[in-house]
């Protein structure tokens, strides 16, 4: 464009020196011979001041144009540096799109990661859950079968060591004092008698007392489990294990618990029945692992297991 208009100026220019120097010139001999010389004069002058306006109208167009010129140069380069701003920017957004992709897909192995863990957890769990349950039928297995075998046991024998139990207790187990112990009102002190004969070894007063205090309903749990407890001591294994099996079913949460396992496992023991002898053991092992007892029993399973 600029190329254009110096053109288009050197042109113009051309062309006024051409009529200046056709004015200005001297006049031939020719032309001052004829009448029209003045006359032709006076039109070439005209014709000079419509050229020297047009002159100055064509330099205020190009002048015009020069302007416009720079003022388009200047939105031609505004409009680069915008251009250039907006390929910047493309290209920082397309580096940070590009680090988000890398992220999400980090992220997305990461969480498939953690799903194969989670789906390995949920197996293991439900193993475990399936170990648990199996135990859980298998215990109260062994707990139906020995309730079972002990309400036999007690119904064969109960009869036949009750009546051996009564021809040799002794008289004092009826006397006037026991008889006034077995008051309604004073079960408090009744209990208290129960231990004390106890403690003194007397042990059919004191079994008469507590076995009273079950039949009333009084503290039945432990007053069956010290019945038993007697019973154990003396011997009579089957009535013990039915005087362990009546408490614990009025209390499994005792604190005695324990002890009641154990004795009643060897209390099978004692009577040859060593298949429940080995599932008490394996129960008490089981509920109360960290107990005195449970650890003795954990201790002779691994002791018959090395044999």
């Amino acid at each position: 464009m600029t190329h254009n208009i110096f053109a288009l100026k050197s042109k113009i220019l051309l062309c006024v020196f051409i009529c200046f120097g056709a004015l200005h010139s001297e006049p031939s001999a020719f032309e001052l011979q004829s009448g029209a010389t003045k006359k032709d004069l006076k039109k070439l002058q005209a014709t000079n001041k419509n050229l020297e306006s047009a002159v100055i109208d064509y330099n205020a167009k190009i002048e015009s144009l020069e302007q416009s010129q720079d003022g388009l140069k200047s939105i031609v380069d505004g409009q680069a540096l915008r251009i250039k701003s907006l390929i910047d920017s493309t290209n920082s957004q397309s580096t940070t799109i590009q680090t988000l992709q890398a992220k999400l897909e980090k992220q997305s192995t990461l969480i498939e990661t953690l799903q194969q863990k989670l789906d390995s957890h949920t197996q293991t769990i439900d193993q475990l859950n399936t170990k648990i349950n199996d135990l859980n039928a298998l215990i109260t297995k062994i707990n139906d079968s020995v309730l079972t075998k002990l309400n036999a046991l007690a119904d064969n024998k109960s009869t036949t060591d009750s009546k051996k139990d009564k021809s040799q207790s002794p008289k004092s187990s009826s006397s006037p004092s026991l008889s006034s112990i077995k008051n309604p009102d004073k079960k408090k002190e009744a209990i208290d008698f129960a231990r004390k004969m106890y403690r003194e070894g007397k042990l059919n007063e004191s079994k008469e007392i507590y076995q009273w205090l079950a039949d009333n309903d009084y503290k039945a749990a432990s007053s069956l489990y010290m019945v038993g407890e007697i019973l154990y001591q003396q011997q009579k294994y089957t009535e013990a294990i039915a005087s362990y099996k009546k408490s614990a079913s009025l209390d499994e949460k005792a604190s005695y618990m324990p002890i009641l396992l154990w004795h009643t496992a060897w209390a099978f023991r004692y009577s040859k029945d060593l298949i429940n002898y080995n599932k008490f053991l394996d129960s008490l092992i089981y509920l109360y692992p960290e107990s005195e007892q449970g650890k003795k029993a954990k201790d002779l399973k691994n002791k018959e297991i090395k044999k």
